[in-house]
Formats: structure tokens, C-alpha cells, sequence
């Protein structure tokens, strides 16, 4: 029986109940995350449906080439087709990519009845889904994090393992010893667990002197030469064999080495572009590849190259750990937008060049000169006009936040119309309040029978000022919106904030290296370096030694300012 799932943010999209033959229906390109047909209960479905027809109508959505496809309902549309039913009804729902797989993995895996296989297909499904999240991931589920960590534990095993896990023929134990090892050798390993009937010690035991490949490593195997679990140890000491061919018998450390090593990986590709998914965390349907070709040069240099969902994928299946795919769009519904935004100018500007060839000679002569001197540049003529897409990472946003709050309060602390209103409207915003307007009469009154005028105007002065710089006027949680309110209402201040912008290690530390290579090249700074050829040593290491190699750099960085920054000023 389903659980509850959270579908009610879809409950004001529109709903329309149309009638379709259901042999007309495609699958859903997301992938059906049934992993096996229940051929009785799939009787069962069929004989319910002729004698009372579809209780529950399957769900679909529009496609682009007008026909529908099934998010929810899959076993029910077959059911429909294998009684021959010529016309069913269903609900269609326009909804984005990630709105449907979020519908069909929901009522597909969100199950109190789940059998082990299918809740190992569910965490991978919901982890990929949620970005490597395993918090929101687990929450979905309504599992623990332990317990969707245990499953997940799993996500290495091969298909053939899985199957026989899900056909009883081997226990969790078993798959879970199979998974840490290359795919080849779990399939070989298995048909030995099948055919000899291994307990799961047994196959612990065993599993301690399989001999895993030393050549595909990707860890530093120096200590290796002389390890006596290595069976090629004496090629380190004696340069003697092929150390291709090398094995090695002691899996723990095997493994240990394997993982350091992808959490070193991790760390140093972190650095260079951000946020890092394991091939286990993402699903190849949850992200595209992107670049200038699929979005246009505009959106990739001012948007993806400074986006948080552009992300780099590390592989971590066994023997094929370190291999790396950069470049990955983890926002499908928006790099579709994008992809579809560039096509479209393609085709306009496609079209127009067809209708100029077919106009007639004179014709085209005589606007010629026209069209020159409107057309835009070569390199500009595919690039969509739409707003540039970007969501800039919350560290690089946070730390643009905090530069901005002190740009404001060191420019507003002496302006006089500026103060004079904030004491207004202090004294308004106590009025509405009671206790509020309690608390100003009693600090009026002690001021009126304590003080001289030019003493209160004095006070008055010093409270503002105290207001503008400290916390206790504008605590942290909500300095920026405070502040934010003065760059769109008053005249220059965000003109200001973008001239006298210049980089310091506090406000582009928060950027990979990736992001800065990125704001030299928006800049300027790149080009003005790269007359040397210096451009390329600034960032080949450490982002810490590319921070300062921009710091130490005699550039004009009057105009510029990072478009995270003028997003957070609407500039």
C-alpha cells in the first residue's frame, strides 16, 4: 500500500482528464524504477480492471512532438493494453522534468512494502535525485540516514548480484561482500556462491584472498612493491615483470587506499570547480553535459561557468575509480530552457537567412546597407536574448552579502538625509508597537529632564551611528535585507558599490578556481596577463596561490564587479 507522499505542491498546476488509447502512450524517459514484474499480481491488475474498470487513472504529461507520456500508472496502462482496451482515461499534468521524476519515484518507491532489492533501487533513485543530499534523500523515504546508508552500501553490486539477491539465492550479506569488488569478479565470484552453496562467512573468508588488480590502482602503490600480499612484490626491489599483472590479497588495505584516494581526489577537484558528485550519488538521466556549443557562448561564460548546479562527477566503481566527467548540469529543467532558447534563435536566425536568399536581386540590394549595419556581430548572431541563467553558489553569495553590508553601512553612517530618516522611522516603528511606544516615552522622558538639546541631538547622533555599524541595529541574520532596501532606493549607491569594487582575499576566496578563472576572463584581467603569457601559471596550482596572484596584479578594475554581486544589488 502507498505511503502519504508529498505531491501537494503540484495541486495548482493544471489538470485536464482526456481519453487516450493507451498503445499511444510512451514510457517514461526517466526510466521505470520497477526493477521486476510480478507476473501474478500483474493477473490480478488485469482481471480488477475488466470486471471494474480503472479505479485510479495513471498520470501523464505532454511531450514536444504532441503525444504523452506516462509518469505514474505504468503496470495499469499495460494491464489496459494486454485486456485490449482501446480508450482509458488519464489525468495530464504539465510538469517539468524534475516534477515528474519526483511524481514517479514517489508513488513507485515512497512503500511500506518494498522488498530489499527495490529499496536499494530507491536510495540510489532518491540520492541521485536529491544531488548526493542523504539527509533529504532519506527524509523523502521516511527512512533513517543509517538505514538508506546501509542500503546504499550496495550500490556497487552488478546486476547479476542484484537479481540473485532479489531471487533469494543469496543473502544481503553475500551482496554486500560481492559489491567492494570489480564487476567481472563479482560475476564470477557469484556463480561459485550459487553453484557451492557458500554461507556468507564462507564467502568472508574467501573473499580475504581474492586478488584484486594492483595495474588499474589509482592509489600511490610504493608501499606496495614490498608488501608480501603483493604477488609481483619483488618487480618494486628488482624491476622484474610486468607490474600490470600485479595482485594484491589484502583487501582492507586494498579498499582503505582506494578511498583515501577519492577523498583526496574530491578535495582537490572541490577546490578547482565546486561541488563534486560520486558516480553512485548521480544518475546519468539527473544531468546533462553542458558547454558553449549546447547553450551558446552568452549563457555558459555569464551564467554555467559561475553556477552552482554546473558540477563534476568522480567515479567511484570498483576499477574504475578516478575517472572524472566535467562539466555536468545538475538543474535538468533549466539547462532544457537553455538548450531550447539557443535552438529557437538557430532556427529564427536559420529562417532569416532563407528568406533573404529568396528575395529578389533589386530587392536585396536595396536594403543590403540597411541590414549591415543592424546585423550583430558574427559570434553574437545564435546567442538567445532571454536573461542569462545562473544560481552562483551560497558561499560565494554569503560572502557577497558581507561585503556589501559593509560597503553600505561605511557609506550611510554620514549621510545626513539618510540618518535623519532612520530616526523617524525609528520612532514610527516604536508607535505601532506598545510595549515599543512604552519603552521610547521612558527613554524621551529621562532625556528631556536630564539633558541640554545639543546633548539629545548629540545622543541622537551617536544611537544612529551605533544603529548603522553594530548588530544591534541590524543583527546579521538580516543586515543584508536591511541593506538591500537602501541600494534600490537610494539615488548612486549601487553605482558606487560597483565602481569602488575592487577583489579582496575575503570576497573571492568563497570562489572555486573554476569561478575566478571565470571573473579574470569577465575582467579583463586574463587578457591584460596573457600579453606575457602569464595568465595560465596565475591559476595551474593552488587556488590559495591564484588568490594571491590576482591581489598582487596591477589591474583597473573600475565597471567591474562580479555578477554575483550585481545580482544581489539587481544592478
Amino acid at each position: 500500500m502507498n505511503t502519504v507522499t508529498e505531491t501537494q505542491e503540484y495541486t495548482t498546476k493544471a489538470i485536464r482528464t482526456i481519453e487516450v488509447n493507451p498503445l499511444t502512450l510512451k514510457e517514461f524517459k526517466g526510466g521505470n524504477t520497477r526493477r521486476k514484474h510480478d507476473e501474478h499480481a500483474f493477473n490480478e491488475l488485469c482481471e480488477s480492471i475488466r470486471n471494474i474498470g480503472l479505479i485510479q487513472k495513471p498520470v501523464v504529461r505532454s511531450t514536444d512532438d504532441g503525444g504523452f507520456e506516462i509518469v505514474v500508472g505504468h503496470r495499469r496502462v499495460a494491464a489496459a493494453v494486454e485486456i485490449g482496451l482501446e480508450s482509458i482515461q488519464v489525468d495530464c499534468k504539465e510538469l517539468t522534468d524534475r516534477e515528474a521524476m519526483e511524481q514517479h519515484l514517489c508513488e513507485n518507491t515512497v512503500r511500506q512494502d518494498l522488498d530489499f532489492v527495490s529499496q536499494i533501487e530507491a536510495s540510489k533513485r532518491w540520492l541521485s535525485f536529491f544531488n548526493g543530499d542523504r539527509e533529504s534523500a532519506a527524509k523523502r523515504l521516511m527512512w533513517s540516514v543509517k538505514k538508506l546508508n546501509e542500503r546504499l552500501e550496495l550500490v556497487h553490486c552488478c546486476d547479476q548480484v542484484l537479481d540473485a539477491l532479489d531471487s533469494g539465492q543469496i543473502k544481503a550479506g553475500h551482496a554486500l561482500i560481492l559489491s567492494i569488488l570489480p564487476e567481472k569478479i563479482q560475476i564470477g565470484t557469484l556463480k561459485r556462491v550459487i553453484d557451492e552453496k557458500l554461507t556468507v562467512a564462507e564467502l568472508k573468508q574467501r573473499a580475504t584472498k581474492v586478488q584484486l588488480p594492483l595495474g588499474t590502482a589509482k592509489f600511490d602503490k610504493t608501499d606496495c612493491n614490498s608488501c608480501k600480499h603483493n604477488s609481483e612484490r619483488q618487480v618494486g626491489l628488482f624491476d622484474l615483470g610486468d607490474e600490470k599483472s600485479s595482485t594484491c590479497s589484502f583487501g582492507t588495505c586494498y579498499r582503505d587506499k582506494t578511498q583515501a584516494y577519492l577523498s583526496d581526489q574530491k578535495n582537490n577537484l572541490e577546490e578547482k570547480y565546486g561541488k563534486v558528485l560520486f558516480f553512485s550519488e548521480s544518475r546519468s538521466t539527473d544531468r546533462q553535459y553542458v558547454d558553449k556549443d549546447t547553450v551558446g557562448e552568452k549563457q555558459f561564460n555569464s551564467g554555467c561557468a559561475h553556477c552552482s548546479k554546473r558540477i563534476v562527477i568522480l567515479d567511484d566503481r570498483p576499477a574504475k575509480e578516478g575517472a572524472v566527467l566535467e562539466s555536468q548540469c545538475i538543474d535538468i529543467d533549466c539547462n532544457k530552457k537553455c538548450v531550447t532558447a539557443l535552438s529557437k534563435e538557430k532556427n529564427k536566425k536559420s529562417k532569416s537567412a532563407q528568406n533573404s536568399a529568396s528575395k529578389p536581386e533589386s530587392e536585396s540590394k536595396a536594403t543590403v546597407s540597411d541590414e549591415q549595419d543592424n546585423a550583430p556581430s558574427p559570434a553574437k548572431q545564435s546567442e538567445p536574448s532571454d536573461p542569462v541563467a545562473c544560481q552562483p553558489s551560497n558561499v560565494v553569495i554569503e560572502a557577497h552579502k558581507k561585503e556589501l553590508v559593509e560597503f553600505a553601512r561605511n557609506e550611510l553612517k554620514d549621510n545626513e538625509l539618510f540618518r535623519l530618516s532612520l530616526a523617524v522611522a525609528c520612532v514610527k516603528s516604536a508607535h505601532t508597537k506598545q510595549r515599543g511606544f512604552n519603552k521610547v516615552a521612558e527613554i524621551a522622558v529621562e532625556l528631556a529632564s536630564t539633558k541640554t538639546k545639543k546633548e539629545i541631538m548629540d545622543e541622537l547622533s551617536q544611537s544612529i551611528t551605533h544603529f548603522i555599524l553594530t548588530s544591534d541595529g541590524a543583527d546579521n541574520a538580516n543586515a543584508f535585507q536591511f541593506y538591500e532596501l537602501a541600494f534600490k532606493g537610494i539615488d548612486g549607491l549601487a553605482d558606487k558599490a560597483v565602481q569602488q569594487w575592487q577583489p579582496s582575499k575575503d570576497n573571492i576566496s568563497s570562489y572555486t578556481i573554476e569561478g575566478l578563472k571565470q571573473l579574470c576572463v569577465d575582467s579583463g584581467l586574463a587578457q591584460s596577463v596573457d600579453k606575457d603569457g602569464g595568465f595560465k601559471s596565475m591559476y595551474s596550482g593552488k587556488k590559495t596561490d591564484f588568490v594571491k596572484s590576482i591581489l598582487s596584479t596591477k589591474f583597473n578594475w573600475l565597471k567591474y564587479a562580479p555578477p554575483a554581486l550585481l545580482k544581489l544589488i539587481k544592478h
